[in-house]
């Protein structure tokens, strides 16, 4: 029996927002054997994807997931008929469940109770996926506010305290205009890669002046010194942000607007991809894009596809408490390893990142394997 505790969860923060419960569910620790029927993926891996009912349709969807469904629906992958299916998705969307968000879908509990018990079979086989998680001001909770029962959960900004290994997904966090399709030609950024870049390491970003994820942003402007390692934030980013102004922003404002983003993923041999309200970041996939490598500063992130990916051989990791000794860290890396650290990110990005496309369908790769593995277990 899962344990159920119903909060109120205040809804005033942001404008037109309203008051709504917030159901936090404690998961049970799934595995595949224990929470996934192989049974239905002895001839095939077909996906399905439930319909939404009239009374769902009004329900926002974002574009992100509107694209994700419609890759799959026009996949070999998909079939219209649940009793060939292998793996589940839910037609209504579940990618952002922070409650103050206006993308926030309130009925998803209602939807799953519609749905055929035989068929959702307390989320078995299902694949659930959410990008955001959590509000303010415990952006860590990574409750979704419904009833997931055994489905696996492909999420961004996953931590490892509540990451079931080898049965959830981590995702990357991206834009909605990140590319649909396989770009044709390279990156400009990837481009550079070969040659030597201007500064040794950048970041331009939003600085919380309290907060969680405030901490490691915070520190990141005693590294500055506008030559070789560029550190710049900014606290305008709130409608009220003068009113949770401290003594350093104004100038810290003034110094950020001098700097170009663009300009510094593209001219940086290394970028800072810290932790903001939550563990994961838009900018560790613009990073890579760019062809500059991620210096990853977010304790207890699952890195996106750590079951397939070596991120060890494509990115540094600074644990926050270290985050001041990143220059002499990154000014000892060899260039050698700059150069096989430049060339695995590539590799990695386009492998597996490159597109909405690509990712979706690394996704079921993932799934895909672990199926063929299990089989491979039972005929040994």
């Amino acid at each position: 029996m899962q344990n159920v505790r119903i909060v109120l969860a205040i809804g005033l923060f942001l404008p037109g927002a309203v008051w709504t419960q917030n159901v936090h569910i404690e998961r049970q620790p799934c595995r595949m054997p224990d929470c996934f029927d192989f049974s239905r993926c002895s001839s095939s891996k077909k996906l399905y994807i439930h319909p939404m009912e009239k009374r769902f349709e009004d329900s926002p969807q974002s574009q992100i997931y509107t694209k994700i469904l419609k890759h799959y629906q026009e996949s070999d992958h998909y079939t219209n008929d649940p009793n060939e299916a292998c793996i589940f998705l839910l037609g209504i969307d579940t990618t952002d469940r922070d409650i103050r968000s206006q993308n926030y879908v309130k009925n998803v509990p209602d939807y799953i109770d519609s749905l055929d018990p035989a068929v959702w079979n307390n989320g078995r086989n299902h694949l659930i996926f959410n990008f955001y998680h959590g509000t303010f001001p415990d952006y860590d909770d990574h409750n979704l506010n419904f009833d997931t029962g055994e489905a696996m959960i492909a999420r961004a900004s996953s931590s490892d305290k509540n990451f079931l290994k080898g049965f959830d997904i981590s995702l990357p966090l991206f834009h909605e205009n990140h590319p649909f399709q396989i770009e044709s030609q390279l990156d400009e950024g990837h481009a550079k890669n070969k040659g030597s870049r201007k500064y040794l390491v950048s970041f331009k970003g939003k600085r919380y002046v309290y907060g969680i994820g405030s901490g490691t942003r915070n520190l990141v402007h005693h590294l500055h010194n506008g030559e070789d390692i560029v550190m710049v934030t900014t606290c305008k980013h709130n409608s009220d942000w003068q009113a949770y102004q401290d003594d350093r922003c104004q100038g810290d404002n003034n110094e950020y607007d001098r700097w170009e983003y663009d300009d510094l993923l593209a001219n940086s041999t290394f970028c800072l991809v810290p932790r903001g309200r939550r563990l994961g970041s838009f900018r560790f996939l613009e990073t890579l894009r760019s062809g500059c490598i991620p210096v990853v500063i977010s304790d207890s992130w699952v890195l996106p596809f750590s079951e397939t990916t070596d991120w060890n051989s494509a990115v540094i990791v600074v644990a926050e408490r270290d985050a001041l000794s990143i220059p002499e860290l990154l000014m000892s890396t060899s260039r050698r390893r700059v150069k096989e650290l430049r060339e695995s990110a590539r590799e990695v990005y386009d492998r597996h990142l490159r597109s909405i496309q690509v990712i979706s369908d690394h996704v079921l790769k993932i799934i895909s394997k672990r199926i063929d593995d299990h089989f491979k277990q039972q005929h040994r």
